[in-house]
């Protein structure tokens, strides 16, 4: 809510000390209906305070609306100048004279505020003011603000009937505010209704889940007329940090894939307990916030729970001078928290129901391939084995014989490989470190070749197309030292970071003669490898030979 300096345009009534009880009446009558003529909350308190100050004949007045801890959330001001405003700074903490309604809301007149015990005296830039009275503002039971008047005109001070005015005024406007806080609360309940049926209509719509968290953080600020909102997960499962996966709002591409720390975040705590939680400004449960270049305010993280499961928080927050929250945004955002942590759930099924359906089709071609073109390939193998040893069959045709096998024996070996790669269980299942670790032992087994294996790095998976590619680099790459390098070792090396690959196969071997940085015999095996990753050729030593691609990151 913004202070505004102009007084209402409609007409407001006006009384004096000297008015009679009937025009008191009267004038009462007519700002009451002038409070409840607008469901604007914004709109009824500045109407407020602009009817106190003309109804008792005030200078300066002012509604320091209350936040649920206590705390002066707003403050709504009539007689200062914009100028005055901005010279004061920032609101008032409720110290002095104004702290004594927040600690005993009852009605206070004092003809001096400086002789009060109480008093703290005035901020630099804020003009003197003399005589005061002040009153609660009472609305659905508890108190929402507090009523402030300074200075009543003509150097007099405020007498009883100003107090029992400004009271009745309270009064009524204590209706009306209750009337704009529930026009304002059915308002909310509608937009969150609407982003409930958004909700729905992106998973109708068969949409990624990218695109549905991106959807989610949208209609969460947007509704809760926030700042900012993200959605933060672990990073992997099991792993000691979280993860901002989808961010909207001021300055979001600050915090877009940002990790931070699971101990000591809102999130973690709300993880651990599976409640909503309220954090106020300058929490530390906040600061990696503040630590990436965004300043905020209040802030509210609500948890994202699937069968009692709690996989991440939905995280909003108010600028910095924005108010704090309600318990009923709360309510309303737990709620739609509720509906997008099942929508998230529902297209991670879609999503694992299609990664099957895609292994199943892996499996099917795999099997297809073994049972027919690798057979067919042994067995034609061993034809021309049988040829080639003939007595009759000697010289060109005979070594012609004997290379057409061992062709057919390389393209049945690299189909073998592929039909490995194509149902990895341990791929699909661990990852790329373990399925590395059992295609060195096979290798060891069937070459005779001493293989060692390093997984460096975090332990975290990658996309299915990544970990599938890298591990068909890494079975050509064995299957060429196999057929060319003669070598008595190979060492295999995989060093996983958050945001990068790299694997790196080296052995001792006779290594590629290079011509202009290439092999000689550059096959397609090679051309394979090439077209799966960037190679980083640098510095190839021999004996022996380095494959070290390493792709770009992948987000």
């Amino acid at each position: 809510m913004t202070a505004v300096h102009n007084p209402a345009s409609e007409p407001a009534p006006t009384t004096s000390s000297s008015s009679s009880p009937s025009r008191e009446q009267a004038a009462l009558v007519a700002a009451g209906i002038l409070l409840a003529s607008d469901l604007s909350l914004d709109t009824v308190l500045q109407r407020l305070v602009e009817l106190a100050v003309r109804l008792t004949e005030a200078r300066y007045g002012a509604l320091a609306v209350l936040a649920p801890d206590g705390s002066i959330a707003d403050f709504v001001t009539v007689g200062l100048e914009q100028a005055e405003r901005e010279a004061i700074g920032d609101l008032p903490r409720g110290q002095g004279v104004l702290g004594l309604l927040m600690a005993d809301p009852h009605p206070l007149r004092l003809t001096r505020i400086q002789d009060h015990p109480s008093s703290v005296g005035f901020p630099e830039h804020h003009p003197q003011m003399t005589t005061f009275l002040g009153t609660p503002v009472r609305a659905k039971g508890r108190v929402f603000g507090n009523l402030y008047l300074t200075d009543k005109g003509g150097g007099l001070a405020f007498d009883d009937a100003d107090e029992a005015l400004l009271v009745t005024l309270a009064s009524q406007a204590g209706v009306a505010i209750a009337n704009a806080q529930n026009f304002s609360e059915l308002q909310q309940r509608e937009r969150w209704l609407q982003a409930l049926h958004q909700t729905t209509s992106a998973i109708l719509a068969r949409g990624s889940v990218e695109s549905l968290l991106a959807a989610i953080v949208r209609v969460a600020r947007e509704i809760s007329e926030s700042e900012l909102a993200a959605v933060v997960l672990p990073h992997q499962p099991g792993s000691s940090r979280l993860r901002v996966v989808a961010v909207d709002g001021h300055r979001s591409h600050r915090l877009e894939h940002l990790e931070l720390p699971r101990s000591g975040t809102a999130s973690h705590a709300v993880m651990r307990s599976g409640r909503p939680r309220l954090v106020e400004k300058g929490s530390a449960q906040i600061a990696w916030i503040g630590k990436a270049g965004v300043e905020v305010g209040a802030v509210m993280v609500v948890p994202l729970t699937v069968q009692q499961r709690v996989e991440g928080t939905i995280l909003i927050a108010r600028p910095p001078a924005g108010p704090t929250f309600r318990p009923e945004d709360m309510n309303l955002l737990d709620s739609f928290a509720i509906q997008a942590a099942l929508a998230i759930d529902y297209l991670n099924i879609q999503r694992e129901l299609q990664r099957l359906a895609v292994l199943e089709e892996r499996h099917r071609i795999a099997r297809d391939i073994h049972d027919e073109p690798v057979q067919a390939l042994i067995y034609l193998s061993r034809r021309l084995e049988r040829l080639a040893a003939e007595p009759e069959l000697t010289g060109p045709a005979a070594s012609q014989l004997g290379e057409i096998r061992n062709l057919a024996i390389a393209v049945a070996d690299g189909l073998r490989q592929l039909t490995e790669g194509l149902r990895s269980e341990t791929l699909d299942e661990q990852g790329l470190g373990p399925a590395l670790e059992e295609l060195g032992e096979r290798f060891s087994q069937r070459a005779h070749v001493d293989v060692t294996v390093r997984i460096e790095g975090t332990q975290q998976r990658w996309p299915e197309a990544v970990e599938r590619g890298w591990l068909r680099i890494a079975q050509e790459a064995l299957s060429n030292v196999e057929r060319h390098a003669n070598a008595g070792h190979v060492a295999v090396r995989l060093d996983s970071r958050t945001d990068s690959l790299r694997l790196a196969i080296s052995d001792d071997g006779i290594g590629f003669r290079l011509v202009r940085g290439r092999p000689v015999h550059d096959g397609l095996g090679m051309l394979g490898m090439r077209e799966r990753a960037i190679l980083a050729t640098t510095n190839v030593p021999r004996p022996g030979c380095d494959r070290s691609p390493s792709p770009p990151p992948t987000s």
